[in-house]
């Protein structure tokens, strides 16, 4: 269905294909620390930050398989290519050199950076931020994470459900961008419709949360051994 829609199916994959499981279920501290171990490595040691890449397969390979992690890899390598082709253009100014190596190297360190963003946005757990609202206090904003984490994949899919209509229709997909975007704006309204009060009245119950110390240990090693690779290389 054109290029367009397949970058489209691969950010829905990449972000939405996994529910409340996998390395989601780990418990909030070890999220904690391999957010920073991932931060440290993109700040302090970034011109090591590639060597890290296999770790991120593996762990995205575990958090929720093959068909995930080919998703992801698809996307983050379009936006390494992306980059590594607008500094090579942009080289051809004059402006600098660049050799081949280098324009790998940016490739490379583009999916490392994208793949690590896309993994922390899909081991955060849409509860749990829910719970943070709801212990700090701002208990009428809480209900909005739930809602939110249910609109976007929806609306996404709701978007590429009307671009596949039109292409059945033969229609272009600049033309049909307008009613895929309508069909988002209406499922908004529908699940702001039936969730009416609960928008407008604080959450009163704290949801539990399902934690397994397997995918803690995990993503404490997977911190650990990050942080190993880049101080050794």
């Amino acid at each position: 269905m054109g290029f367009f829609n397949w970058v489209l199916s691969i950010i829905y994959k990449s972000m939405f294909l996994t529910g409340d499981s996998g390395l989601r279920r780990a418990h909030v501290l070890s999220k904690l620390v391999f957010t920073i171990s991932l931060i440290l490595v993109h700040v302090v040691y970034s011109e090591k930050s590639i060597a890290i890449l296999p770790v991120l397969i593996v762990l995205g390979i575990v958090h929720a398989g093959l068909e995930w992690i080919i998703a992801v890899l698809s996307l983050t390598g379009l936006v390494g290519v992306y980059l590594a082709s607008s500094a090579y253009l942009l080289s051809l100014t004059g402006l600098y050199y660049m050799a081949p190596l280098q324009i790998l190297t940016i490739a490379l360190r583009a999916t490392t950076v994208a793949m690590s963003i896309i993994l922390l946005f899909n081991i955060i757990s849409p509860i749990e931020l829910y719970n943070l609202l709801h212990v700090f206090g701002a208990r009428h904003f809480s209900t909005y994470t739930l809602l939110l984490w249910r609109l976007m994949p929806l609306g996404l899919k709701n978007f590429t459900d009307s671009l596949a209509v039109g292409y059945l229709k033969k229609e272009t997909t600049v033309k049909r961008i307008p009613p895929a975007t309508a069909s988002i704006i209406e499922s908004g309204w529908f699940i702001e419709e039936y969730n009416y009060w609960r928008l407008r009245v604080s959450s009163k119950t704290h949801i539990p949360v399902t934690r397994t110390i397997i995918h803690t240990i995990i993503l404490l090693l997977s911190s650990l051994t990050i942080l190993l690779i880049v101080k050794i290389i």
